[in-house]
């Protein structure tokens, strides 16, 4: 009986565990996540679903290990063993032994193969009633009680968060800028971000368009002459969207709106007007602010 109890310490735990765990769960999503009570009763639902059907596993589980352990406990002549196991899959077959399969033969032959009229497995029965009782608990609560919401208004849930989501995570973006776009852009003035934005245009821009602004691979920024616009608007768009038919990629991978509009700034109030050394020679057209 000892070894018995050592054997079955770890699934009785396992199962004390999965009766716990939905309770636990329950109680933290209420406290942290905000859930509703039929949210949180339809998660309390499915979860103990779930441990009745572990439950059901582990009895079966544990029904084997004590024939398994009596077994062994009670040495007999393995004629006696196998005979002991073949009630065990008698138990959970039902299926008739090939030596009586003559009393079960039905009229039935097709291509030479007779059917046998077998009855179903006992653990095929039991999972059947046991997707009946579950039907009939599913029925109960979703639309008799009305406690747990169908699909259409569970979709409907879901998007309303998600619209709470998107609109708490607009307002977080907009605090940090970024929600900064080639339509509301402007030219930033502050010093300190000028600095971090000359900082960032030495780290991604410098390598095409140099340190100074002067050109290289890309053209010159210190000029007044704009190959696809030279407003903050334009220079934004540009970083933005990159030139991909020549070489410039698209920086909204890499680069926050606020840095997008960081670096036009610090273009036009850092580079344009500027006489670096060995300028490369303007290209594009002539652009002049307007209202000035």
């Amino acid at each position: 009986m000892k070894r018995l109890i050592n054997k079955l310490k770890f699934p009785l735990a396992f199962l004390t565990v999965l009766f716990v765990m939905p309770l636990s769960v329950s109680a933290q999503s209420a406290e942290n996540t905000g859930l509703s009570d039929a949210q949180l009763q339809e998660i309390l639902l499915w979860s103990v679903l779930a441990v009745e059907l572990l439950l059901l596993i582990l009895v079966i589980t544990i029904y084997i290990a004590i024939r398994v352990v009596v077994a062994r406990t009670q040495p007999e002549p393995a004629a006696a063993q196998e005979s002991a196991v073949g009630k065990l899959m008698h138990k959970l077959t039902n299926a008739v032994p090939v030596e009586k399969e003559e009393e079960v033969l039905t009229e039935h032959v097709y291509d030479g193969i007779r059917e046998l009229d077998n009855n179903l497995p006992p653990w095929w029965i039991a999972l059947f009633y046991a997707t009946i009782a579950f039907s009939v608990v599913y029925l109960v609560y979703y639309h008799v009680l009305d406690i747990g919401p169908l699909q259409e208004e569970e979709y409907q849930i879901q998007m309303a968060n998600a619209e709470a989501a998107l609109e708490e995570l607009r307002a977080a973006q907009a605090e940090k800028g970024a929600l900064i776009d080639e339509g509301n852009v402007n030219v930033v003035t502050d010093e300190n971000t000028l600095a971090e934005a000359g900082r960032t245009y030495m780290q991604y821009c410098s390598a095409c368009h140099g340190n100074e602004g002067q050109g290289g691979v890309g053209p010159n920024l210190t000029d007044n002459y704009w190959i696809h616009g030279g407003s903050v608007q334009d220079i934004f768009n540009t970083i933005k969207y990159g030139v991909p038919e020549k070489g410039m990629i698209s920086w909204q991978g890499q680069l926050s709106p606020e840095q997008m509009q960081g670096i036009s700034s610090f273009i036009l109030e850092s580079l344009v007007g500027t006489t670096p050394s060995n300028p490369k020679e303007p290209q594009g057209e002539l652009y002049e602010p307007q209202g000035e």
